[in-house]
């Protein structure tokens, strides 16, 4: 399945990866931060002269849709409706938390079919979802709305043993998860795990038209926020 190409760009750290024809696959990791300066398009290139394909062969355009940071969600996703609209190829829609719980799936599968994944944590709450693992390792979430979890409501996590929450995971949700006896990874976000997502879901049919890329924010970003708050009667721009 030569041509795929996947974006991970949800966290402060970019990479890129597509499958070669030989089977394998070539990933680049630019350095930088992409607030500052245009990393993913020039990765793009790089990354289809190391596999020595074209940008006319690409088959489609996985890419990794939050939650995650405001920035470079939006340009990964904006990167990929303008490639598949010019190369005329469907956009595969991944949750970042199916790339997260891939990233580390060695070591929780096959002990463990459950797994739930804790993005976009602030204050006392924080965003999860669960998903399920089949007897080959290929994931699926369990339910297709994300699911708000607070300190109040969290009084259980299902038959999931595994949790995979990063550093701002609150407190008294990762003591909760202690008590009850999960297991707690931390994640990864590399676009060779988008790209493995990608490919069961493109066998299973499951693209969309890049025209209906969305980035999934569990609440409104703070950028929004503060931008509500500086310009309230919305912004005219100086002549």
């Amino acid at each position: 399945m030569h041509g795929l190409l996947a974006i991970e760009s949800s966290q402060r750290a970019i990479s890129v990866a597509i499958r070669c024809r030989d089977g394998s696959i070539v990933q680049r990791n630019p350095i930088g931060d992409p607030r500052e300066k245009d990393l993913l398009l020039p990765a793009i290139v790089a990354l289809c002269a190391d596999a020595n394909i074209a940008r006319s062969e690409l088959r489609a355009i996985a890419i990794s849709t939050g939650p995650g940071g405001f920035t470079g969600l939006r340009v990964g996703i904006a990167t990929a409706k303008g490639m598949c609209e010019a190369l005329s190829i469907p956009a595969i829609d991944v949750p970042s938390a199916m790339v997260a719980a891939m990233g580390v799936r060695s070591q929780w599968w096959p002990r463990a079919r459950q797994v739930v994944v804790a993005l976009a944590a602030k204050g006392n709450e924080c965003w999860m979802t669960t998903m399920e693992a089949d007897e080959a390792g290929e994931l699926s979430v369990r339910s297709a709305q994300w699911s708000q979890w607070s300190v109040e409501n969290a009084i259980g996590f299902g038959n999931a043993m595994v949790l995979i929450a990063d550093d701002h995971l609150p407190a008294q949700i990762r003591q909760r998860a202690i008590d009850t006896g999960m297991t707690i990874l931390s994640p990864t976000f590399q676009a060779s795990d988008c790209l493995a997502v990608a490919e069961a879901m493109l066998l299973r049919g499951e693209v969309t038209d890049s025209v209906g890329l969305r980035v999934r924010y569990p609440r409104e970003p703070e950028a929004v926020t503060i931008w509500r708050a500086r310009y309230p009667d919305g912004f005219t721009p100086k002549k």
